[in-house]
């Protein structure tokens, strides 16, 4: 087997490498809240005009560089464009490339989300309370133990495989949710009958407020901590002992996620419980994803989602029997997204425990 050698990083892969890229021309553009937390995938772009930005390929990986971002593990690898096809990105973002002969794409990916990297890169940060930095100049210099060529490709693939699943599962569930979503708009949308009932959602549902947790705090344990954003990390104990719904009402305002098991919900976000519905969480679930809620912002410098403009919605309210027959359908659907996002949280549990062995040369691959 081949030795790992040290290497300054600039040596290794690219910074922010020349790519060509008109001002003015339309391209795909990727903005932070695209970027999930130690997520491969980039979660959704939008067409814009280019006027500056960071400016990637297929291959690179992105990496963020301003606080709290780069802590809370923002790092996604491109692999969403044609070929040749150039995409932007915020100024917040460091491009990261392979060197043809010397690296590998996929390992840099890898590489940057291991904690060496980050935690040499958090060290690096300047620059005012809140808005931090890497110094990217800084970064370039570091020495880091590296492998050769092949086995970099040998890890990569060993992590790949993994994320492959992960990503497999992820689109599975999505499916099946598109497919519960579809059910819901097809019997109480386009086939509602104007003799059902208006209502307003504050008539059936309470809608709480999550509490602070320092970001500190959300590195141990088995519970999931949600934000406005989603997954923002784990914690020993829940706030919500029992299945549940979190609406982001800070920043990324509007979103909605389905929980299944216990958790922790921070004060960026609503949640509701069992206990706070007059109507099986099933049926509220589908139904807040019809409202468009990311539409109502009523701040101005960060977004915000007031909960008495969320009570204000209104529904025309089916029969008992009807909902009923979709929550038996729908809850069949949800299971199986149980089901699966227990294997994800199992593959990405082996991964995230392999990822260091294997980055460092802990455990070697064979080839």
């Amino acid at each position: 087997m081949t030795e790992w050698r040290e290497q300054m990083l600039s040596e290794f892969m690219h910074f922010n490498p020349r790519t060509p890229l008109l001002k003015g021309s339309i391209a795909k553009k990727v903005a932070m809240e695209h970027l999930a937390s130690f997520n491969r995938k980039i979660q959704g772009y939008e067409e814009g005009i280019f006027k500056g930005g960071a400016k990637f390929k297929n291959g690179d990986t992105l990496v963020a560089r301003i606080t709290p971002c780069l802590e809370n593990g923002k790092t996604a690898y491109v692999d969403f464009l044609s070929d040749n096809e150039v995409a932007f990105g915020s100024t917040e973002f460091i491009v990261l490339r392979a060197k043809e002969g010397i690296s590998d794409s996929k390992f840099i990916f890898y590489l940057a989300i291991s904690d060496e990297f980050r935690d040499t890169a958090i060290q690096l940060m300047t620059g005012s309370s809140g808005r931090q930095r890497v110094e990217t100049e800084a970064l370039k210099q570091k020495v880091f133990i590296l492998p050769a060529l092949p086995e970099q490709k040998a890890i990569a693939e060993v992590l790949s495989s993994l994320d492959d699943k992960i990503d497999l599962l992820t689109r599975q569930n999505k499916t099946l949710e598109d497919l519960a979503q579809a059910y819901f708009r097809k019997w109480f949308i386009e086939d509602a009958s104007n003799k059902w009932e208006k209502k307003s959602l504050g008539e059936i549902v309470t809608i709480n407020y999550g509490k602070a947790l320092p970001e500190r705090e959300r590195v141990s344990g088995k519970i999931p901590v949600y934000s406005s954003a989603g997954v923002t990390g784990w914690h020993n104990q829940y706030l919500v002992n029992s299945r549940g719904i979190v609406i982001g009402r800070k920043g990324t305002i509007g979103t909605i996620y389905w929980v299944p098991e216990p958790f922790y919900c921070i004060d960026t976000a609503y949640y509701i419980t069992p206990e706070d519905s007059k109507y099986d969480l099933t049926f509220i679930y589908f139904l807040l994803k019809t409202m468009s809620l990311q539409d109502l912002n009523e701040d101005s410098a960060v977004p915000g989602l007031n909960r008495n403009t969320i009570y204000s919605q209104e529904f025309l309210q089916p029969p008992d029997d009807l909902i009923c027959k979709f929550i038996r359908l729908s809850n069949t659907l949800l299971q199986k997204i149980q089901s699966n996002t227990a294997q994800i949280h199992a593959l990405s549990k082996l991964r995230d425990t392999l990822l260091p062995k294997l980055i460092s040369g802990e455990i070697r691959v064979k080839m």
